[in-house]
Protein backbone atom coordinates (compact mmCIF):
# COMPACT_ATOMS: atom_id res chain seq x y z
CA UNK A 1 0.00 0.00 0.00
CA UNK A 2 1.29 3.38 -0.88
CA UNK A 3 2.29 5.88 1.72
CA UNK A 4 3.09 9.55 1.66
CA UNK A 5 1.35 12.61 3.05
CA UNK A 6 -2.12 11.46 2.07
CA UNK A 7 -4.67 9.54 4.10
CA UNK A 8 -3.53 5.90 4.30
CA UNK A 9 -7.16 4.87 4.78
CA UNK A 10 -7.88 6.59 1.44
CA UNK A 11 -11.69 6.64 1.48
CA UNK A 12 -12.51 7.70 5.05
CA UNK A 13 -11.10 9.13 8.26
CA UNK A 14 -11.26 6.50 11.03
CA UNK A 15 -13.54 7.52 13.88
CA UNK A 16 -11.64 8.04 17.10
CA UNK A 17 -14.86 8.01 19.14
CA UNK A 18 -15.92 4.59 17.84
CA UNK A 19 -12.43 3.20 18.31
CA UNK A 20 -12.10 4.49 21.88
CA UNK A 21 -15.57 3.31 22.94
CA UNK A 22 -15.06 -0.22 21.60
CA UNK A 23 -11.49 -0.33 22.99
CA UNK A 24 -12.89 0.45 26.45
CA UNK A 25 -15.43 -2.36 26.02
CA UNK A 26 -12.60 -4.75 25.23
CA UNK A 27 -10.66 -3.51 28.26
CA UNK A 28 -13.64 -4.30 30.48
CA UNK A 29 -13.99 -7.76 28.91
CA UNK A 30 -10.26 -8.40 29.33
CA UNK A 31 -10.46 -7.53 33.05
CA UNK A 32 -13.53 -9.74 33.52
CA UNK A 33 -11.80 -12.67 31.83
CA UNK A 34 -8.63 -12.09 33.86
CA UNK A 35 -10.67 -12.14 37.08
CA UNK A 36 -12.43 -15.38 36.08
CA UNK A 37 -9.20 -17.02 34.92
CA UNK A 38 -7.57 -16.34 38.28
CA UNK A 39 -10.61 -17.33 40.35
CA UNK A 40 -11.38 -20.53 38.42
CA UNK A 41 -7.82 -21.42 37.38
CA UNK A 42 -8.95 -22.19 33.85
CA UNK A 43 -5.63 -21.09 32.43
CA UNK A 44 -6.38 -22.08 28.83
CA UNK A 45 -8.73 -19.08 28.55
CA UNK A 46 -5.73 -16.74 28.85
CA UNK A 47 -5.82 -17.09 25.06
CA UNK A 48 -9.09 -15.11 25.01
CA UNK A 49 -7.38 -12.35 27.00
CA UNK A 50 -4.55 -12.20 24.45
CA UNK A 51 -7.10 -11.89 21.64
CA UNK A 52 -8.84 -9.08 23.51
CA UNK A 53 -5.52 -7.27 23.98
CA UNK A 54 -4.88 -7.52 20.24
CA UNK A 55 -8.28 -5.95 19.55
CA UNK A 56 -7.82 -3.21 22.14
CA UNK A 57 -4.38 -2.19 20.89
CA UNK A 58 -5.57 -2.32 17.28
CA UNK A 59 -8.48 -0.03 18.13
CA UNK A 60 -6.20 2.34 20.04
CA UNK A 61 -4.06 2.55 16.91
CA UNK A 62 -7.14 3.40 14.84
CA UNK A 63 -8.03 6.16 17.30
CA UNK A 64 -4.47 7.51 16.99
CA UNK A 65 -4.77 7.43 13.21
CA UNK A 66 -7.71 9.84 13.34
CA UNK A 67 -5.34 12.77 13.71
CA UNK A 68 -2.35 11.07 12.09
CA UNK A 69 -3.70 9.83 8.77
CA UNK A 70 -0.30 9.49 7.09
CA UNK A 71 1.45 7.76 10.03
CA UNK A 72 2.42 4.21 9.05
CA UNK A 73 2.95 2.76 12.54
CA UNK A 74 -0.63 2.98 13.86
CA UNK A 75 -1.98 2.03 10.42
CA UNK A 76 0.14 -1.14 10.33
CA UNK A 77 -0.62 -2.02 13.97
CA UNK A 78 -4.39 -1.82 13.53
CA UNK A 79 -4.36 -3.84 10.31
CA UNK A 80 -2.26 -6.67 11.73
CA UNK A 81 -3.71 -6.93 15.25
CA UNK A 82 -7.39 -6.66 14.28
CA UNK A 83 -6.83 -9.16 11.47
CA UNK A 84 -5.08 -11.71 13.71
CA UNK A 85 -7.15 -11.42 16.92
CA UNK A 86 -9.91 -13.82 15.74
CA UNK A 87 -7.28 -16.49 15.01
CA UNK A 88 -6.34 -16.33 18.69
CA UNK A 89 -9.98 -16.48 19.76
CA UNK A 90 -10.36 -19.60 17.60
CA UNK A 91 -7.74 -21.41 19.67
CA UNK A 92 -9.70 -21.00 22.91
CA UNK A 93 -12.85 -22.30 21.19
CA UNK A 94 -10.98 -25.41 20.05
CA UNK A 95 -9.57 -26.01 23.52
CA UNK A 96 -12.95 -25.50 25.19
CA UNK A 97 -14.64 -28.25 23.16
CA UNK A 98 -11.86 -30.69 24.00
CA UNK A 99 -12.26 -29.95 27.71
CA UNK A 100 -16.04 -30.27 27.53
CA UNK A 101 -15.83 -33.69 25.90
CA UNK A 102 -13.22 -34.89 28.36
CA UNK A 103 -15.21 -33.61 31.35
CA UNK A 104 -18.33 -35.39 30.08
CA UNK A 105 -16.37 -38.66 30.35
CA UNK A 106 -17.68 -39.68 26.94
CA UNK A 107 -14.55 -39.23 24.84
CA UNK A 108 -15.59 -42.29 22.85
CA UNK A 109 -18.42 -40.23 21.32
CA UNK A 110 -16.02 -37.75 19.73
CA UNK A 111 -15.71 -37.91 15.94
CA UNK A 112 -11.93 -37.51 16.27
CA UNK A 113 -9.94 -38.99 19.12
CA UNK A 114 -9.93 -36.43 21.89
CA UNK A 115 -6.16 -36.51 22.41
CA UNK A 116 -5.74 -35.74 18.70
CA UNK A 117 -8.62 -33.33 18.08
CA UNK A 118 -7.49 -30.33 20.14
CA UNK A 119 -3.89 -30.62 18.90
CA UNK A 120 -5.10 -30.89 15.29
CA UNK A 121 -7.24 -27.78 15.40
CA UNK A 122 -4.82 -25.70 17.47
CA UNK A 123 -1.96 -26.59 15.11
CA UNK A 124 -4.20 -25.67 12.17
CA UNK A 125 -4.98 -22.40 13.93
CA UNK A 126 -1.27 -21.66 14.35
CA UNK A 127 -0.77 -22.33 10.64
CA UNK A 128 -3.61 -19.92 9.78
CA UNK A 129 -2.08 -17.34 12.11
CA UNK A 130 1.29 -17.40 10.38
CA UNK A 131 -0.21 -17.39 6.89
CA UNK A 132 -2.38 -14.37 7.68
CA UNK A 133 0.43 -12.61 9.54
CA UNK A 134 2.73 -13.15 6.57
CA UNK A 135 0.12 -11.76 4.17
CA UNK A 136 -0.65 -8.78 6.38
CA UNK A 137 3.05 -7.98 6.75
CA UNK A 138 3.50 -8.02 2.99
CA UNK A 139 0.32 -6.02 2.44
CA UNK A 140 1.26 -3.04 4.60
CA UNK A 141 4.59 -2.75 2.76
CA UNK A 142 3.32 -3.49 -0.75
CA UNK A 143 3.90 -0.74 -3.31
CA UNK A 144 3.03 -2.28 -6.68
CA UNK A 145 -0.23 -3.82 -7.86
CA UNK A 146 1.42 -7.25 -8.07
CA UNK A 147 2.74 -7.02 -4.51
CA UNK A 148 -0.67 -5.96 -3.22
CA UNK A 149 -2.36 -8.82 -5.10
CA UNK A 150 0.12 -11.39 -3.78
CA UNK A 151 -0.28 -10.15 -0.20
CA UNK A 152 -4.08 -10.15 -0.41
CA UNK A 153 -4.09 -13.66 -1.84
CA UNK A 154 -1.89 -14.83 1.05
CA UNK A 155 -4.32 -13.36 3.58
CA UNK A 156 -7.22 -14.89 1.66
CA UNK A 157 -5.57 -18.32 1.79
CA UNK A 158 -5.22 -18.04 5.57
CA UNK A 159 -8.83 -16.91 6.00
CA UNK A 160 -10.24 -19.64 3.77
CA UNK A 161 -8.14 -22.28 5.51
CA UNK A 162 -9.46 -21.07 8.86
CA UNK A 163 -13.04 -21.36 7.58
CA UNK A 164 -12.35 -24.93 6.45
CA UNK A 165 -10.93 -25.85 9.85
CA UNK A 166 -13.95 -24.30 11.56
CA UNK A 167 -16.43 -26.19 9.40
CA UNK A 168 -14.71 -29.47 10.31
CA UNK A 169 -14.59 -28.38 13.95
CA UNK A 170 -18.31 -27.57 14.07
CA UNK A 171 -19.04 -30.94 12.45
CA UNK A 172 -17.12 -32.62 15.29
CA UNK A 173 -19.07 -30.63 17.89
CA UNK A 174 -22.43 -31.44 16.27
CA UNK A 175 -21.66 -35.16 16.02
CA UNK A 176 -20.65 -35.28 19.68
CA UNK A 177 -23.71 -33.24 20.67
CA UNK A 178 -26.06 -35.54 18.74
CA UNK A 179 -24.54 -38.68 20.24
CA UNK A 180 -24.51 -37.43 23.82
CA UNK A 181 -28.15 -36.32 23.61
CA UNK A 182 -29.25 -39.93 23.63
CA UNK A 183 -31.25 -40.37 26.84
CA UNK A 184 -29.17 -43.10 28.41
CA UNK A 185 -25.97 -41.14 27.77
CA UNK A 186 -27.22 -37.65 28.69
CA UNK A 187 -28.21 -38.89 32.15
CA UNK A 188 -24.64 -39.87 32.93
CA UNK A 189 -23.23 -36.39 32.30
CA UNK A 190 -22.55 -34.31 35.39
CA UNK A 191 -25.24 -31.56 35.52
CA UNK A 192 -22.60 -29.13 36.82
CA UNK A 193 -20.93 -29.34 33.44
CA UNK A 194 -23.95 -27.58 31.88
CA UNK A 195 -23.04 -29.43 28.70
CA UNK A 196 -25.90 -28.40 26.43
CA UNK A 197 -25.82 -24.64 27.21
CA UNK A 198 -22.03 -24.72 26.86
CA UNK A 199 -22.26 -26.39 23.45
CA UNK A 200 -24.83 -23.81 22.32
CA UNK A 201 -22.52 -20.98 23.39
CA UNK A 202 -19.66 -22.71 21.56
CA UNK A 203 -21.76 -22.90 18.39
CA UNK A 204 -22.57 -19.19 18.67
CA UNK A 205 -18.90 -18.26 19.07
CA UNK A 206 -17.99 -20.46 16.10
CA UNK A 207 -20.63 -18.81 13.92
CA UNK A 208 -19.30 -15.38 14.91
CA UNK A 209 -15.81 -16.39 13.79
CA UNK A 210 -17.09 -17.81 10.49
CA UNK A 211 -19.22 -14.72 9.71
CA UNK A 212 -16.23 -12.51 10.44
CA UNK A 213 -13.95 -14.60 8.22
CA UNK A 214 -16.45 -14.62 5.35
CA UNK A 215 -16.61 -10.83 5.62
CA UNK A 216 -12.82 -10.60 5.49
CA UNK A 217 -12.64 -12.96 2.51
CA UNK A 218 -15.11 -10.79 0.58
CA UNK A 219 -13.31 -7.63 1.71
CA UNK A 220 -9.90 -8.78 0.46
CA UNK A 221 -11.39 -10.31 -2.68
CA UNK A 222 -13.10 -7.07 -3.71
CA UNK A 223 -9.93 -5.08 -3.05
CA UNK A 224 -9.19 -1.54 -1.92
CA UNK A 225 -11.84 0.02 -4.16
CA UNK A 226 -14.56 -2.37 -2.97
CA UNK A 227 -17.37 -1.23 -0.71
CA UNK A 228 -16.13 -3.07 2.39
CA UNK A 229 -12.66 -1.50 2.37
CA UNK A 230 -13.87 1.93 1.37
CA UNK A 231 -16.29 2.22 4.32
CA UNK A 232 -15.51 2.01 8.02
CA UNK A 233 -18.72 0.58 9.48
CA UNK A 234 -18.17 -3.01 8.21
CA UNK A 235 -14.92 -3.21 10.20
CA UNK A 236 -16.96 -2.74 13.37
CA UNK A 237 -20.26 -4.43 12.52
CA UNK A 238 -18.79 -7.51 10.82
CA UNK A 239 -15.52 -7.92 12.72
CA UNK A 240 -14.65 -6.02 15.88
CA UNK A 241 -18.12 -5.98 17.47
CA UNK A 242 -18.58 -9.69 16.69
CA UNK A 243 -15.37 -10.44 18.57
CA UNK A 244 -16.60 -8.38 21.54
CA UNK A 245 -19.78 -10.47 21.52
CA UNK A 246 -17.62 -13.61 21.41
CA UNK A 247 -15.67 -12.47 24.48
CA UNK A 248 -18.95 -11.72 26.26
CA UNK A 249 -20.50 -15.10 25.45
CA UNK A 250 -17.34 -16.98 26.44
CA UNK A 251 -17.58 -15.52 29.95
CA UNK A 252 -20.30 -18.14 30.51
CA UNK A 253 -17.73 -20.90 30.02
CA UNK A 254 -16.35 -20.34 33.50
CA UNK A 255 -19.67 -21.63 34.89
CA UNK A 256 -18.96 -25.11 33.54
CA UNK A 257 -17.28 -27.55 35.86
CA UNK A 258 -14.82 -28.92 33.32
CA UNK A 259 -12.95 -31.00 35.86
CA UNK A 260 -13.87 -34.67 35.33
CA UNK A 261 -16.43 -35.51 38.02
CA UNK A 262 -16.13 -38.31 40.50
CA UNK A 263 -18.07 -41.41 39.52
CA UNK A 264 -19.89 -41.20 42.83
CA UNK A 265 -20.89 -37.58 42.43
CA UNK A 266 -24.01 -38.28 40.36
CA UNK A 267 -26.20 -41.30 39.52
CA UNK A 268 -25.00 -43.73 36.90
CA UNK A 269 -27.40 -45.32 34.49
CA UNK A 270 -27.21 -48.44 32.47
CA UNK A 271 -27.55 -48.35 28.70
CA UNK A 272 -31.32 -48.95 28.92
CA UNK A 273 -31.73 -45.89 31.13
CA UNK A 274 -32.36 -47.70 34.43
CA UNK A 275 -30.28 -46.82 37.51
Amino acid sequence: MSTGSQNLYEYYVPSNVAAIVVAVIFLILILLHAWKVISTRQWYTVTAIVGGIFEMIGLAARAWSHNNLSAKAPYIIQIILILLAPVIFSAVIYMFLGRLIRASQHQNLSLIRINVMTKLFVCGDILCFFIQASGAGKLVNAKTADEISTAQNTVLAGLILQIVFFCVFISCAIVFNKRVLQVHIARTVDPKLRLQPMLVSLYLCSVLIIVRNVYRVVEYKTGESGYLQSHEWPTYALDVVLMAVLMTVSLSWYLANIKPPSLASYPLYSRDGSS
